[in-house]
């Protein structure tokens, strides 16, 4: 027999719930604020009260997630910006591109210190909290004729995106803004001066479409940048040449085109050791001299995230290939698990999320449990 509780929360999943003790839907993305879960996912995005572990569902989807320095939670969906504030989903009128096939048409979002939020996508956008008010900063551009290359081979996958993309927004410490160009290479804007300079495919930018994930400032002052092809480090602003760790030109454009080398994510941990997550070739880890290869996280379904907990462990989240936990040396291995985001809150709970949906982790037992725990 089913239960009333649960035929009302069912029946409810079109308006916006509370008190009812659902588990999540399938989760792409988790952001802790203000002693609650926000979940970015397929249909719905999901808010969850850890007081009560009431879930609230909202009736649209949500490709990716960003918090600011207000408090505010932002969510990118199919043609629509979605902002959470005064306890209110408030719909966002910026000027994002069109149509861009397979890929989402707001790439990421990022904040500078000046309050504004930057939107990327196949033009670059911004958006003032304080008044409102959006502007294009690069728009949209037209697609380059591309140069012959080499002859086809059999099945090879022929890129050829029908409008630019941008990818993230980095702000250094110096307050220069770093991004890609269309079509080109690596920017770096000081806004003071007006100034821009360009990396582009001389300096060893490989591909079409030098498309970043992250941006990563180390303590140094190099920059590093994940990308579509690969690692790249500039050891400061002044200097010309970038150090690559990119997939070999000798393998055929197929497998380039499966990204066997693109950085899906990057992270820094307390050690000053720079991690990357390759999407075919595993997890790396830059000692300062060498990349160490951690875990046998290979294809056909790899790794997806990294996360540096307040312990210090670095968290590896794969699709099929169970959860990583690394530290002083060793990592430990949690088979048959699906986590592709992470979130701590202030009490040191440690949340993942996946096709499973939601999942705490148990220090004392050493172990991923469902959250909420079933009734």
């Amino acid at each position: 027999m089913i239960k009333l509780s649960t035929i009302v929360c069912a029946v409810g999943l079109l308006l916006s719930l509370s008190g009812c003790q659902q588990r999540p839907n399938g989760i792409g993305q988790i952001i802790y604020s203000d002693g609650y879960l926000h979940l970015c996912g397929w249909p719905n995005t999901e808010r969850l009260n850890l007081a009560d572990n009431s879930l609230e569902s909202y009736p649209f989807q949500c490709y990716t997630m960003y918090l600011d320095k207000n408090g505010w939670i932002w969510s990118v969906g199919a043609h629509s910006i979605r902002v959470y504030h005064d306890k209110a989903w408030h719909e966002i009128d910026l000027p994002i591109a069109g149509d861009l096939g397979s890929i989402y048409e707001v790439q990421s979002l990022s904040e500078t210190d000046d309050g504004l939020i930057w939107a990327s996508s196949a033009s670059l956008s911004t958006y003032d909290p304080q008044t409102g008010q959006a502007a294009v900063i690069i728009p949209t551009i037209a697609v380059p004729t591309l140069t012959p290359g080499p002859t086809p081979e059999l099945f090879d996958i022929i890129t050829r995106p029908s409008v630019g993309n941008i990818g993230p927004v980095f702000e250094a410490a110096d307050g220069a803004l770093w991004y890609n160009q269309q079509f080109d290479g690596i920017v770096r804007w000081d806004r003071t001066t007006g100034q821009k300079q360009l990396w582009s495919s001389h300096d060893g930018f490989q591909g079409f479409m030098p498309m970043p994930e992250k941006f990563l400032q180390m303590a140094d002052g190099s920059i590093w940048v994940g990308t579509w092809t690969g690692v790249y480090r500039l050891n400061g602003p002044n200097t010309k040449t970038w150090q690559t760790w990119t997939l070999p030109y000798e393998t055929s454009q197929f497998h380039r085109s499966q990204g066997d080398y693109r950085v899906l994510d990057m992270l820094t941990d307390r050690a000053r050791h720079v991690w990357a997550v390759f999407n075919r070739a595993g997890v790396g880890m830059w000692d300062g001299v060498k990349w160490n290869a951690i875990g046998d996280f290979e294809s056909p379904a790899g790794p997806r995230t990294l996360f540096e907990d307040s312990a210090g462990m670095v968290w590896i989240g794969s699709l099929q290939r169970g959860v990583g936990k690394y530290h002083a040396g060793t990592l430990t291995m949690y088979p048959k698990l699906n986590i592709v985001t992470f979130a701590e809150t202030p009490d040191h709970r440690l949340f993942g999320g996946g096709s499973d949906g939601l999942v705490l982790y148990d220090s004392q037992s050493d172990q991923w449990k469902p959250y909420p725990p079933q009734q």
